[in-house]
């Protein structure tokens, strides 16, 4: 205890402590690349690239991502920060590694302004004594460095809004309680307010900090609550003006619809989520970076639904009671996590049920209200004990965790395999699996947001050496991992075709028909797997099911009229190819066809 004492009262050691921390357990992601949206915020976004382009963050939708009309948002700050890193990395491509290691440095921020806001406020506790109270701030500051659920913030180069936005936040609260209790200074109230809008700018899930600044105030001024209130205006003025700026650019202030089609069974939907965050803000696994697993439709008598909700419930009631007992500390800190829940509360439809990275501003609060119960063990060597095992197993966690967002296909293979896994994460991994070198000398892949792309044979090939075996060996191991995919069954079945081997395709071809009956292409693919093989039977029957599905199909037709004139049926050819000249008049092949497959058929 006397040690640790000593550590924290040296003036510049907790923050040079708290740096070598978060620099241990996350200094790996310099090495990590872009993954998932990165591609839409920072590798394609145009408005980065040159500092004209400035303005434009203020004022436009498109500046904030190069798929505008599926990211409906607006964080200004974040998008010019981007374009200040792309301009350090010497411009061309953006650099991985700068992007990250600004995460790193933002999260190191934000954690030492905690652990100075965590000081003044367990030192403004009347029974405490300065030691005690250094520890405690330290202790939090340090657990909400490497707290598991910081993995998906830090990590991600776009969740960079989530760190900016907390670290401004955090900066205001400072500003406000540094001088206690000493009278608030109007510059350090102009840096609160300054600090506030930086925050807003950065991300709207700072808002309810206007909320929460009548309570911080009434506890820094010790004047009640009137001149508290007044004192919030013009923290809830810049929220305003946020709001209808925000509105303004997007059109909208909700990013989506109601996710599950009414607005009252989207709240349902998300009360389960109530659950999943009180166990991840314990730190305890599983952790998922995606939760679109979530089912929709509840009944509001849904177990899960009850269970969540119970959980948002006792939230509430422990608040309360901590107020009513006056451990305004305890209560403050779950105030602050309440209020920081509420812009993913879905009252505002959002994009999605839950995510960790929305864990991070409203973190705080709970770290508060933790580091308020262990200054209440009467015990302090227990304590210490209690607090430094969970920094270490959090520490733990969060370190293993981190590596997973290393490449694209890391994370969602490993996703995958964790489980529970989602469409989106399983289409995710297949896609980066499709990104891979080697896949890429066969496979040009098409990609379209949120979906699969589109299995396009590369234009290269008869240029390139690909490497088969690999090749195939990546194919069958993602057919193994998903069965199901009608994408990987059919690029598996075309890899063999392309090698020569039309009788190894044709099962999977047929697997492919099976899984989904109803494509066009898994006919066509199937046809041409048969036409291979010399079974020009099958292939016309197969035909014959494409056009079943869409009669002026020019790819089947075309394919049917192929067969039907190598098999000498001049009659029947003549007929598609008529059908082919009407579904694509400027094909001059299709019309020389048409005529020589006629009444009189050259060589019949």
């Amino acid at each position: 205890m006397k040690t640790a004492t000593i550590l924290v009262q040296k003036r510049w050691l907790p923050g040079a402590l708290l740096a070598a921390v978060v620099l241990l357990v996350w200094g790996q992601c310099i090495t990590f690349q872009f993954v998932w949206d990165d591609k839409y915020f920072i590798q394609d976004l145009p408005s980065i690239r040159s500092w004209r382009h400035v303005p434009e963050m203020f004022y436009s939708l498109a500046a904030q991502s190069s798929y505008p009309t599926g990211f409906l948002l607006f964080r200004p700050l974040r998008t010019l920060h981007y374009a200040a890193l792309f301009a350090l990395g010497g411009g061309g491509a953006p650099q991985p590694w700068l992007f990250h290691l600004a995460n790193i440095a933002w999260l190191a921020a934000a954690t030492m302004l905690l652990f100075q806001v965590l000081l003044r406020i367990f030192e403004g506790r009347a029974q405490e004594t300065a030691p005690a109270a250094r520890w405690a701030a330290w202790l939090g500051a340090a657990a909400f460095a490497v707290h598991p659920v910081v993995a998906e913030v830090v990590c991600w180069a776009k969740s960079l809004d989530d760190l900016m936005a907390t670290t401004f936040a955090l900066a205001s609260c400072l500003a406000l309680v540094r001088d206690r209790p000493e009278p608030l200074t109007p510059r350090n109230y102009g840096w609160a307010v300054a600090f506030f809008a930086l925050a807003l700018y950065s991300k709207e899930s700072t808002v309810p900090f206007a909320l929460f600044c009548p309570l911080l105030l009434a506890w820094r001024l010790r004047q009640g609550a009137w001149p508290a209130i007044q004192r919030s205006l013009p923290f809830v003025a810049l929220a305003m003006v946020f709001v209808v700026h925000r509105h303004w650019v997007i059109g909208r202030t909700s990013q989506t619809a109601p996710l599950s089609g009414s607005y009252g069974q989207t709240l349902i939907d998300t009360l389960p989520a109530g659950s999943i965050y009180a166990r991840l803000l314990a730190g305890i696994p599983p952790f998922c970076i995606d939760y679109s697993y979530m089912d929709s439709g509840h009944p509001l008598g849904a177990p899960v639904v009850i269970v969540g909700a119970a959980v948002i419930a006792g939230l509430l009631v422990l608040t309360a009671l901590a107020f009513r007992r006056r451990r305004v500390l305890v209560g403050a800190g779950l105030l602050w996590l309440l209020l920081f829940m509420l812009p993913y509360s879905n009252l505002i439809p959002m994009m999605q049920f839950c995510a960790e990275r929305f864990l991070f501003l409203p973190l705080v609060g709970w770290i508060v209200a933790l580091g308020s119960l262990a200054l209440w063990i009467p015990h302090r060597r227990l304590a210490l004990t209690l607090s430094t095992l969970v920094l270490l197993g959090w520490s733990a966690i969060a370190w293993h965790r981190s590596w997973i967002w290393h490449d694209e296909l890391t994370l969602f293979m490993q996703t995958h395999l964790d489980g529970p896994t989602s469409e989106r994460v399983q289409n995710n991994a297949v896609a980066a699996a499709f990104n891979l070198p080697h896949m890429k000398t066969v496979f040009t892949s098409v990609t379209k947001a949120g979906q699969l792309p589109e299995l396009v044979i590369a234009p290269t090939l008869a240029s390139q050496s690909p490497e088969w075996p690999a090749v195939e060996a990546t194919t069958f191991q993602l057919h193994e991992l998903f069965p199901k995919s009608t994408f990987v069954t059919t690029a598996l079945a075309v890899t063999k075709a392309l090698q020569g081997r039309p009788a190894e395709a044709i099962p999977f071809f047929e697997l492919a028909v099976q899984q989904t009956p109803k494509a066009i292409s898994a006919w066509n693919n199937l046809s041409r797997g048969y036409v291979a093989a010399g079974r020009d039977a099958d292939a016309e029957r197969a035909c014959r099911r494409a056009l079943a599905l869409d009669a002026q199909q020019v790819p089947a037709l075309e394919q049917l009229a192929d067969i039907q004139w190598r098999q000498k049926d001049y009659p029947a050819a003549h007929e598609t190819y008529g059908k082919l000249c009407l579904a694509v008049p400027e094909n001059r092949e299709f019309a020389q066809r048409a005529a020589e497959s006629g009444p009189h058929p050259a060589g019949q």
